[in-house]
């Protein structure tokens, strides 16, 4: 029961951040579409800022930390094309090729650098071992959203860029991270640390305020007037997140040496149990996507986590 009030509380507490937005478009005093700039701040100085402070402040490397970014990369990108192969089955009753891309797209990727890397720094700390997987996870999903997440916005594999994908600003970050930490450079100039760190604490209000501005600009009608958000949120936010889980306690059990461990296992499952991805509807502008259901799948998700979370946290507890 601790467990599930603990998350049910940060997850309200997180959502409940969307509402100056909302109440900003729906008294007319902002526009949805007002939300760009801010996505942008978000992606391109917010969350690296974010990586970069997480990296310098809180990796300290030996053999233990390599073994856990090096399994949590390549069990991590398994994952997603895992998710992102049974997707294309499991969203065949939707016709409209635009659609059903939007669907598996939104089905497979989370919400992990907007949403689930501040969740986790709010609930178990920033130095938790569990922030080091959130943040490699993050990386391997920006990487195959860029490639695989395009081919499924767009369905032109002639889009994907893969300059993008590996010169994305929070791999960029990452990097930039190890590289400061491992010179030390907190402790002679602690003040780039500090210049880091203000940067970083912006990415959950403005992060929760593009929601809300987003929220404010449609109809609940549009949310969960169709059975493909429910669909999809059922994907995103309970098959996938419970069959990733069981795997990993299952290799827990047998896999000698702890080599996946609880952290691990936390990690995991904060990063596949978050909502649809906020960069859907930006790709789905970019990429020329399916914009209306980018907007609803993302909306959906969100709203629905708000339950799915904490309850699946608690049972995930029981079983550590």
């Amino acid at each position: 029961m601790d467990a599930l009030l603990i998350m049910l509380r940060n997850v309200i507490l997180f959502v409940s951040l969307a509402v100056p937005g909302f109440l900003l478009v729906r008294s007319g005093q902002l526009k949805p579409e007002g939300s760009g700039p801010l996505s942008k701040l978000l992606m391109y100085v917010g969350m690296p800022f974010l990586i970069l402070t997480s990296c310098i402040n809180n990796l300290s490397f030996d053999k233990e930390l390599l073994v856990t970014l090096v399994l949590t990369a390549v069990v991590g990108a398994v994952f997603i094309l895992v998710m992102f192969v049974t997707s294309a089955p499991l969203s065949a009753a939707e016709k409209q090729e635009k659609t059903r891309g939007m669907m598996r797209f939104c089905a497979v990727f989370p919400n992990n650098g907007f949403l689930g890397i501040p969740l986790a720094m709010s609930v178990f700390g920033a130095d938790s071992p569990v922030m080091t997987v959130l943040i490699m996870l993050n990386i391997i999903s920006n990487i195959l959203m860029y490639t695989l997440g395009i081919y499924l916005v767009s369905g032109d594999r002639s889009r994907i860029s893969l300059k993008k994908a590996f010169l994305n600003p929070v791999l960029i970050a990452f990097i930039a991270g190890i590289l400061l930490n491992l010179l030390n450079v907190k402790s002679y100039i602690p003040e780039l640390a500090a210049y880091s760190t203000h940067f970083s604490n912006i990415v959950t209000p403005i992060s929760m305020t593009i929601l809300g501005m987003k929220l404010g600009g449609v109809k609940l009608k549009t949310l969960f007037g169709s059975w493909r958000t429910y669909y999809v949120s059922a994907l995103r936010l309970a098959a996938y997140p419970l069959v990733i889980t069981a795997a990993l306690l299952a290799a827990k059990a047998l896999l000698p040496g702890g080599i996946v461990d609880a952290n691990m296992i936390l990690g995991f499952f904060i990063a596949f149990a978050m909502p649809t991805a906020g960069l859907a509807s930006t790709f789905a502008d970019s990429f020329g996507g399916d914009t209306d259901s980018s907007v609803a799948f993302t909306l959906g998700t969100t709203l629905i986590s708000v339950v799915t979370i904490p309850v699946l946290y608690s049972i995930l507890c029981l079983g550590l």
